[in-house]
């Protein structure tokens, strides 16, 4: 036979097609959303991209579950038991072991999830992430991970990291892949920050618009994450190294919109209205810019013309203008909800869900 007329390859049967999650920080904001999505959509997930997703485990700081036939997403709280020491090692032990695929889910900001990765993904478990905390440390750690994701064939996905569900880092090495890399770009990264300065500017003290945006899960665990730009280094370093850049954190310039451990930030407010009341005398408006230029970036405020891009920004919005050698003079502009607990979900599931199409496309090629 012809290697013209040669059968095509047929994708796996459905009952090889089931794939373990573990999910970390199981009953965090996104966590919980994760597990409501998961619960919705698994039936049209298995028609639709023919891949069965199993949550076999889920832990968090205070309780621990793993389940051989699967847990309901739902109903997972009431089987939480108490963490014992080894529970997290027992269960990567088996996972690495098992007969189906398996993704580690880290719905986390913790450091010592992220720690783990490398382990992991030289077992070959797929690590699913908005914790950005791996990608925005040394350069040679990001080299290291993804080096050791390409030799496991083990997927490595973290979209929601910039952007929550927005295609932005997709995008991007979209880009880098065409040769088309960008070289400049600025953005609104933090819908938390947006929905802070755009409440401000309507009028509302600093101190209770934080506590409003903290209300609706807009900020991260600890908001001086946000206040002092921490979180927004670590987007734009992302950003900038899924461009192909070796941007350092010591790279970027960050002036914070506040640096205190007073959570009330009482003391702000009078300060922010004034800024606020200048801004609106020149009519103009306060945004949070993260900036890439000529090698080095820049976070900070700036007030912006009304007509201005990253000035038109609903509450809660991202935007990412990036300018690459064949988009020079009207850059690529990305944008939508780039915040809250729902929307990061939405973002993770998607990534899981091409993770498990790429680790069973990975066994059946064996």
């Amino acid at each position: 036979m012809s290697a013209c007329l040669a059968p095509r390859p047929q994708p796996p049967a459905q009952a090889d097609a089931i794939v373990q999650l573990v999910l970390v920080g199981a009953r965090g904001q996104v966590g919980r959303a994760l597990r409501t999505q998961l619960a919705r959509a698994a039936r049209g997930i298995r028609a639709d991209a023919g891949v069965d997703l199993r949550l076999a485990g889920a832990f968090d700081t205070r309780g621990f579950f793993a389940a051989d036939g699967g847990i309901d997403p739902e109903a997972l709280e009431a089987g939480l038991a108490p963490r014992r020491a080894g529970d997290w090692a027992r269960l990567q032990a088996r996972l690495a072991g098992a007969a189906q695929p398996a993704i580690v889910v880290d719905c986390t900001a913790s450091a010592e999830v992220a720690a783990g990765y490398e382990a992991l993904l030289d077992a070959g478990i797929g690590v699913v992430t908005p914790n950005k905390l791996a990608n925005a440390g040394a350069w040679s750690r990001w080299q290291r991970l993804h080096q050791l994701a390409a030799a496991r064939r083990a997927p490595y996905r973290y979209e929601t990291t910039v952007g929550a569900a927005l295609p932005v880092l997709g995008s991007v090495r979209a880009m880098v892949a065409r040769g088309e890399a960008p070289t400049r770009f600025e953005a609104v990264l933090s819908g938390s920050l947006s929905y802070l300065l755009t409440r401000v500017q309507e009028g509302l003290p600093f101190s209770q618009a934080l506590a409003r945006a903290q209300a609706l899960g807009l900020t991260e665990p600890d908001p001086r994450e946000d206040l002092e730009c921490r979180d927004l280094a670590r987007k734009l370093l992302i950003l900038a190294r899924s461009a192909g850049i070796a941007l350092e954190r010591r790279d970027i310039e960050v002036e914070p919109l506040a640096e205190t451990t007073d959570l009330h930030l009482t003391q702000a407010d009078a300060r922010w209205a004034a800024l606020a009341r200048d801004a609106q005398v020149r009519g103009e408006r306060l945004v949070v810019v993260s900036e890439f230029e000529h090698g080095r970036g820049r976070i900070g405020v700036r007030a912006l013309a009304p007509g201005h891009p990253l000035a038109q920004l609903a509450p809660g919005e991202n935007l990412v203008r990036l300018w690459t050698p064949v988009h020079h003079e009207l850059p690529i502009a990305i944008g939508g909800p780039g915040a809250g607990p729902a929307v990061t979900a939405a973002g993770v599931l998607g990534d899981v869900v091409e993770a498990a199409q790429a680790l069973l496309a990975r066994q059946y090629r064996r």
